[in-house]
């Protein structure tokens, strides 16, 4: 099967990446082939296809790993979705795509109150901080949470989840501006790091203690944020934003009594024999219960990818970004 997709044949620049055909493989007997609608995009994707991601596929390839769309085709062994279904799922690659194939374990029914823009948006973000905060730190209501970076796609979202399960939450983040789209979101306390200070900008606000920092950024902040960390509190390793990967100071860590744990959770998805999307039925009863509202994201025709990328590249994006086909704009006209 043929469709339109945006193709890397070598690592390194946005530049490498075009737009063509990309022939579909033949569907496997726990595979779901489904109609892309919209394509979520993260700072991972940059990553992947500069070649400094921690998990890169080999060459040539699709990237984008989480879609929203409509199955069109199911495999033999496949008796849990039928043709028409709305969907959300987890690619292994693909997902910047008009069309893409994906096992069936990866794949979970869309709400029916959520939009193809807002679901594409959800599988990464929100699954990657639901499975660190909840399954990960096990988050408890009446908690205190430092979110770093904040404005981000998934900080944004650690934000809602943190929220809906009764906890206070502190965000940091770089302009006043990124900082009105956390309040939007539910932070109680807004915290500016313009000049890249954690330690200084959380001291001067009295932030006070955390029992579980979510730390996307890396770099000093982590090891800044280990003099903000409660007695056997948690902090959690999401990524390194910052380019910078930290040697934190172990004797911080013996004090404290904390625990780092390390989040990596697509590597965690697609290694798991048992892996399921519970966590996205409970985001999706989160959504329908009106507990989160999930960030909606600034939409680009997928012709428009390179756009795209640049925008969250040069840190000019809030929240999520997200790729739509032809398949949506005509759902949309119905």
């Amino acid at each position: 099967m043929k469709n339109h997709a945006v193709l890397l044949n070598q690592f390194g620049s946005l530049d490498n990446l075009s737009l063509g055909e990309h022939n579909l493989s033949k569907t496997n007997d726990n595979d779901v082939v489904i109609e892309v609608y919209c394509s979520g995009i993260s700072f991972a994707d940059i990553l992947v296809v500069e070649g400094k991601y921690q998990d890169n596929p080999p060459t040539p390839f699709v990237p984008g790993v989480e879609v929203s769309g409509v199955v069109i085709e199911i495999g033999k062994k496949v008796n849990n979705f039928q043709i028409g279904d709305e969907v959300i799922a987890l690619t292994n690659w693909g997902g910047f795509s008009e069309v893409v194939k994906v096992n069936s374990k990866f794949v979970e029914i869309k709400s029916k109150n959520m939009p193809f823009d807002v679901a594409a948006s959800m599988t990464v973000n929100y699954g990657t901080s639901y499975h660190a905060l909840v399954e990960r730190a096990k988050m408890q209501p009446n908690q205190d949470i430092l979110v770093l970076g904040a404005s981000g796609g998934i900080g944004l979202a650690a934000i809602e989840i943190s929220k809906a399960y009764g906890c206070r939450v502190t965000a940091v983040a770089s302009s006043e501006n990124k900082l009105l789209a956390c309040k939007q979101y539910g932070a109680d306390k807004l915290i500016l790091n313009k000049d890249n200070n954690l330690k200084s900008c959380l001291k001067n606000n009295a932030a006070g203690k955390f029992d579980i920092i979510y730390d996307p950024i890396g770099g000093q902040s982590t090891v800044d944020s280990l003099s903000f960390i409660k007695w056997q509190g948690t902090v959690l390793i999401m990524g390194f934003a910052s380019g910078d990967i930290p040697a934190p100071p172990l004797n911080r860590i013996l004090l404290k009594g904390c625990s780092l744990v390390g989040v990596f959770w697509g590597p965690f998805a697609k290694g798991n024999d048992d892996f399921n999307l519970e966590c996205i039925k409970e985001i999706n009863s989160l959504y329908d219960k009106n507990l989160i509202k999930i960030v909606k994201p600034e939409l680009f025709p997928i012709d428009k990818f390179k756009e795209a990328l640049l925008k969250i590249k040069n840190r000019q994006s809030i929240g999520k970004l997200c790729l739509y086909t032809n398949s949506y704009i005509n759902k949309l006209k119905v």
